[in-house]
């Protein structure tokens, strides 16, 4: 029996993204985006300028091809590549949804464009949140187990810690899942 697929035009993606997401201003040097990844353990920051205003995301991978190092190893990257410009590295005006984008928007934007995040803004460009493939994945699989389990839909989109969240109310054992903007 194949299950029925989840409505992810009906889903916003205000439901699922992560809040007030890490950031890191344009101008700051790569040591500062290095720090906010290893620390908060993201694959992603999204850069914005003085008004809070998305203006670039800066990766794993752009840190890895300027630092010559993973991520364990950028505290100990070359003095003068780590005091180099965030926005030298970043990937500048990024794939960005609106807050009423649907998860099927998202979807689309992670298979069509190969992206790991996109960070969400409203309609003045500021930064308001931040999906992941990874939060798209763990909502998509709680909505399976739902319909497996015959309980249809979420009583509520889900939110972030959906897969947690929903396998509790579902009655079903969590399993560790990290919800950052990865």
């Amino acid at each position: 029996m194949i299950a029925r697929a989840p409505d992810l035009q009906r889903i916003p993606v205000s439901a699922v993204m992560t809040r007030g997401p890490a950031t890191v201003d344009e101008l700051a040097p790569l040591a500062d985006a290095a720090a906010e990844m290893a620390v908060g353990g993201f694959r992603h920051v999204p850069v914005v300028d003085g008004e809070g205003r998305l203006v670039g995301i800066i990766s794993e991978r752009d840190l890895r091809a300027r630092l010559g190092t993973d991520v364990h190893g950028f505290a100990t990257a070359a003095a003068d590549a780590l005091a180099e410009r965030v926005a030298d590295a970043m990937t500048p005006d990024p794939i960005a949804l609106s807050p009423r984008a649907s998860l099927a928007d998202a979807l689309a934007v992670f298979a069509d464009d190969r992206v790991g995040a996109v960070p969400i803004v409203d309609r003045d460009e500021r930064l308001v949140g931040i999906i992941s493939y990874v939060d798209l994945l763990g909502t998509l699989r709680a909505l399976s187990e739902a319909e497996a389990r015959g309980a249809g839909a979420l009583d509520a989109p889900p939110t972030r810690g959906a897969a947690h969240a929903a396998a509790r109310r579902l009655g079903a054992r969590p399993r560790a899942v990290r919800h950052a903007h990865r």
